[in-house]
């Protein structure tokens, strides 16, 4: 009776093992057709799957009969399905599987510095971008202003120039923030003298990406871009409504309210920006001077569009900006200053921006019984036409741009008047030029007329070779000038008291500069390491510089020095992922050197070694969480001497619900400050000075915001 039952069972296994099947398949990239080792190719329904070998083959076994979808899947690439019924008819035929590359690994990310409108990895000049994500992350963090998005960029130190009213500037390769050009849109409306606040007053809140572009850049737009150009691109109208604000509160007693929306209607757009941040005066150290100052910003920034088709849209908008910052002692600010407490300085600004052309800013400075006011009016208009044909993207246009200053001020000697009017009106052409699938080439030159310094001829190449699809390598030369300009981070940090006029026989600043920078990209399943190595030298000549002998009487004269500021270094960025792990790290080595100053040669408050690291981890559409440490090298002060280095680690953790989400983070965890080594404010406190400030002020600082998606 057993072997009757035995002998059934046999034949059924026997029949289900050869009912199983095969699958093979070879995975390629869509683009280069080039196998990809590693894809993970996988039957969900059956629990089943193999990854791809050195020649990208897959081969599954133990497929039963029956309809299956198979997947195939790359770090990196878009996803693929296949639906086969087994078995199957043709089984001598090896299908081949191409995948798509993703847009996220900046295949398909679109750069408008360069004004070709390109993709980044086809564009010969090394632009770097600071994604949508990116943007998102810091957002969550500092909704209030650029500050921080800016300060964690790779080859970017923003430096605070005051030790009480926090205003900042930005260096690029190591020089002066004087030397980089900031957009917003493509249009230069942030320099001279209100670029003293130009990043506390920008909340990021409606931008799409920012745009680096390090080295000479004066040809793309003008001068001023002597280090480079940073472009902040703002968010366009989008068919489905979104509606984000974002409430933030720190323990140091700061606050922001952030507002965006935007939404595209048949052919008109809307985006609206409105901001408010608040800090209250905070004396970390318990010197009686404040390390936070008090201040009021109130932001509004609408934008009206109109599409005629594709190609052609009209934009009408405004932007403006109102602020109160003071800062100084503490019983000063909050009660009525008499003779011991006397030292206060009051920032009052006005900004209003005509969309995308018109400028006006007015500022008032009162520190103690000094005040300086004045207005800064800037125009400027820009008209490009981009022709493209099969193997060429040629740009041809014309620029003109006027800044004019009036010192409203009446300080006494040895104090003048600030005023100055100059106009530049400017010719450019550029064409990239695709020699074949492997060489793109770069060629451009700009002709400005500027009333007071004459004619500037601004010629720019650069190159790009693909090795590879994993591998190229760029190098490009530029050129650029820089108007001189009394309003510098020195006489900022000094609020303009005893700053004397450019002179009429000053020769403006002019530079070369080269960079070269290669780029490695692997991926294999869930794992990718990318690495960009950049070196860049540029030399400037004629740099505007303060003149010894008037910094003894306490005036600040400019001078051209007698010899050349140069600057050189390298980039190293370094991106390793794993699944939803990734870690970046950055190292900028800067070497910045004043041949015209044989006893203090080397550039004060240039660290020569950066390092910036960050490690991440994302449960996508669930949570997301962040460790970042920051490292700051020695930096020459003005007395030659040089500063302590710093550690600065951060950490952050974002919940993520439907509707909203919700951010903790911590900075600078061990409360690394500047005052823990040193005294700022030097006596007397009625009519004090301060040190120069080359690590943070403000300490640990802890933040909660919630971010609400109304739409």
């Amino acid at each position: 009776m057993m072997k009757i039952k035995i002998i059934p069972l046999f034949f059924l296994i026997v029949q289900l093992l050869f009912s199983q099947n095969m699958f093979n398949a070879i995975v390629k990239d869509a683009k280069s057709q080039e196998a990809l080792i590693g894809t993970n190719v996988f039957i969900d329904s059956l629990k089943i799957g193999a990854i791809t070998d050195t020649n990208g083959i897959v081969e599954i076994s133990g497929i039963p009969d029956g309809i299956f979808t198979i997947k195939f899947s790359y770090i990196g690439y878009n996803i693929a399905q296949l639906s086969i019924s087994f078995p199957t008819k043709n089984t001598d035929k090896v299908p081949i599987i191409y995948l798509e590359p993703l847009a996220i690994e900046s295949r398909d990310i679109f750069v408008t510095s360069t004004r070709t409108n390109g993709v980044i990895d086809d564009i010969p000049i090394r632009v770097e971008v600071l994604g949508l994500e990116e943007i998102r992350e810091e957002t969550a963090i500092k909704p209030g202003n650029i500050s921080k998005l800016l300060s964690e960029s790779s080859g970017i130190q923003v430096q605070q120039t005051s030790a009480i009213n926090g205003n900042v500037s930005f260096r690029m390769q190591g020089l002066p923030g004087k030397y980089t050009q900031l957009l917003i849109d493509g249009f230069p409306l942030y320099s001279g003298f209100s670029s003293g606040l130009s990043l506390l007053q920008i909340p990021p809140l409606d931008l799409l990406q920012v745009e680096v572009i390090k080295g000479s850049s004066s040809a793309l737009f003008g001068g001023g871009a002597i280090a480079g150009i940073i472009n902040l691109v703002s968010k366009k109208p989008t068919v489905t409504p979104e509606w984000v604000t974002i409430v933030n509160q720190t323990h140091k007693k700061g606050t922001d309210f952030s507002s965006f929306f935007t939404n595209q209607h048949k052919k008109f757009g809307l985006t609206f920006l409105a901001n408010h941040s608040r800090q209250e005066a905070f004396d970390v150290d318990n010197d009686g001077f404040s390390d936070l100052p008090e201040f009021q910003l109130t932001t509004f920034n609408p934008k009206l569009l109109y599409y005629f088709n594709d190609a052609t849209t009209l934009m009408f908008g405004i932007s403006y900006s109102t602020e109160n910052r003071k800062g100084g002692d503490i019983y000063a600010i909050h009660n009525t200053p008499d003779s011991v407490h006397a030292f206060i300085e009051n920032n009052k600004s006005n900004r209003f921006t005509f969309k995308n052309s018109t400028n006006d800013f007015k500022r008032s400075i009162l520190v103690t019984n000094n005040k300086f006011e004045g207005e800064q009016k800037s125009i400027y208009s820009d008209l490009s036409y981009l022709i493209k044909t099969k193997t060429h993207d040629i740009v041809l246009g014309a620029s003109n741009l006027t800044d004019t200053f009036n010192d409203n001020s009446k300080l006494p000697y040895p104090s003048e008047s600030l005023d100055y009017n100059y106009f530049t009106a400017g010719i450019f052409a550029q064409d990239d030029w695709e020699i074949n699938q492997n060489i793109i080439i770069q060629t451009g030159a700009r002709t400005d007329y500027n009333n007071r310094y004459g004619i500037f001829v601004l010629p720019r190449f650069s190159a790009l070779y693909k090795f590879s699809e994993k591998l190229n390598a760029r190098i490009g030369y530029g050129s650029g000038y820089k108007i001189p300009t009394a309003f510098t981070s020195d006489t900022e940090a000094n609020a303009f008291k005893n700053t004397t006029p450019v002179l009429l026989e000053m020769e403006s600043e002019n530079s070369h500069g080269m960079n070269l920078d290669l780029s490695y990209k692997f991926l294999m399943n869930e794992f990718i390491f990318a690495l960009n190595q950049a070196f860049y030298c540029t030399k400037i000549n004629n740099a505007l510089v303060l003149q010894p002998d008037s910094l003894v009487k306490g005036i600040l004269m400019y001078e051209n020095a007698n010899s050349s500021l140069e600057t050189k270094g390298f980039d190293t960025n370094i991106k390793v992922g794993l699944d939803e792990l990734v870690l970046f790290i950055d190292y900028t080595y800067t070497d910045v050197q004043k041949n015209y100053d044989k006893t203090n040669p080397h550039l004060e408050l240039t660290p020569l070694h950066k390092l910036n690291m960050t490690l991440t981890f994302e449960k996508e559409q669930h949570w997301r969480t962040g460790i970042e440490a920051f490292y700051t090298g020695k930096q020459f002060l003005k007395d030659n001497t040089q500063s302590d280095d710093y550690w600065i680690f951060g950490i952050m953790f974002q919940k993520i619900y439907k509707k909203f989400s919700i951010v903790g983070n911590v900075e600078n965890i061990f409360d690394i400050r500047q005052t823990k080594y040193e005294q700022i404010v030097i006596e007397p406190y009625s009519n004090p000075t301060f040190r120069q400030i080359y690590a943070p002020l403000d300490g640990i600082v802890a933040n909660i915001a919630l971010e609400l998606k109304l739409y």
